[in-house]
């Protein structure tokens, strides 16, 4: 039988239909539009749903085993209610699972996205061959998915793997979350580019990189500050440093609790590659805990599609564990 997994981003809503093998057979997408309000972004995601649905021969009863839709949180997965996802406003206390079920008359999985990467990168990806796994994405957040033993780990409300709430420097900048120095603030792509602005702010013409072109950014991003540094400027450089310094304390302590086999990196800034993760990955392999340093590390191998990969692997993972 098919599955169908449906990817609900902040910005965009895609949707793909899988073989028994998985393998992606078709996808459709549509713009979000979040500031549309709930029930617009949900009929787009109903719409996107539909369109892969064409590509099924016979009744969609008889032939899809499922739907699986990762979505931002925080949510509850044991449920299927969306609470208050900052990335879609609007979005509050939404019963999905119940709504998409009783549009599609199938069985319907909700998750965080982060966890359905997981289990894309898992059963598809990086993370194939594997009982322990952790799926790292460092993007405009910072967030995980965690297979331990096997298993998906949820935690008591399903919202297990904040990890980019760790307290990496108690005096380190504020938090979306209203804590100081939370891994997020101090090494995602929104905590690279907030310590550049205000270290900018700092600048003046008797510093030398206050007269380089990252100073002269009008729109500042993650990407513009590694171009910088790439170009040997001070700043730049000094903000990837401390970048690198907070990942490594961070993947310290992943290995310490949750003793990996294996971590995967997925995200934008993770895109950095070696320039970015190499530093970060040498202190965690020689400062974790003795018997917990032999943790293979690899990039995500789904791409753009681990989102959706994900969310059809929710489907077969939740009715195989029932």
């Amino acid at each position: 039988m098919y599955t169908i997994g449906v990817d609900l981003g902040g910005t965009q809503i895609r949707a793909g239909l899988f073989d028994p093998a998985g393998k992606l057979l078709v996808k459709a997408e549509a713009l979000t539009l979040a500031n549309e309000g709930a029930e617009a972004v949900i009929g787009r995601m109903k719409e996107s749903i539909y369109e892969v649905i064409r590509h099924v021969e016979g009744s969609i009863s008889g032939n899809i085993a499922g739907i699986g839709i990762g979505s931002p949180g925080p949510l509850n997965p044991f449920t299927g209610v969306v609470l208050s996802p900052s990335t879609l406003p609007g979005m509050i206390d939404i019963p999905l699972r119940t709504i998409m079920t009783d549009e599609f008359r199938v069985p319907v999985y909700v998750n965080n996205d982060a966890n359905a990467a997981a289990l894309g990168e898992w059963l598809y990806g990086s993370g194939q061959h594997t009982n322990n796994l952790l799926y790292v994405t460092i993007s405009t957040g910072i967030g995980a998915g965690i297979v331990v033993d096997g298993k998906l780990l949820l935690g008591e409300q399903g919202s297990a793997g904040e990890i980019g709430h760790m307290i990496i420097d108690p005096n380190g900048p504020l938090c979306s979350c209203g804590n100081r120095g939370c891994w997020e603030a101090c090494a995602s792509g929104t905590g690279i580019v907030e310590r550049t602005k205000q270290k900018l702010e700092r600048c003046d013409e008797t510093q030398p990189y206050s007269r380089l072109q990252l100073c002269r950014t009008q729109e500042l991003t993650a990407k513009d500050v590694f171009a910088a540094a790439m170009r040997y400027d001070a700043l730049a450089m000094e903000i990837i440093e401390e970048t690198r310094m907070y990942l490594g304390i961070g993947l310290i302590n992943l290995i310490n609790l949750y003793n990996p086999q294996k971590i995967v990196f997925g995200g934008g800034v993770s895109k950095a590659g070696d320039f970015l993760l190499k530093q970060p990955i040498e202190m965690a392999q020689q400062r974790s805990l003795l018997g917990m340093r032999d943790v293979q590390f690899s990039m995500a191998a789904l791409g753009e599609n681990v989102g959706l990969y994900g969310a059809a692997a929710l489907v077969s993972y939740e009715q195989r564990n029932k």
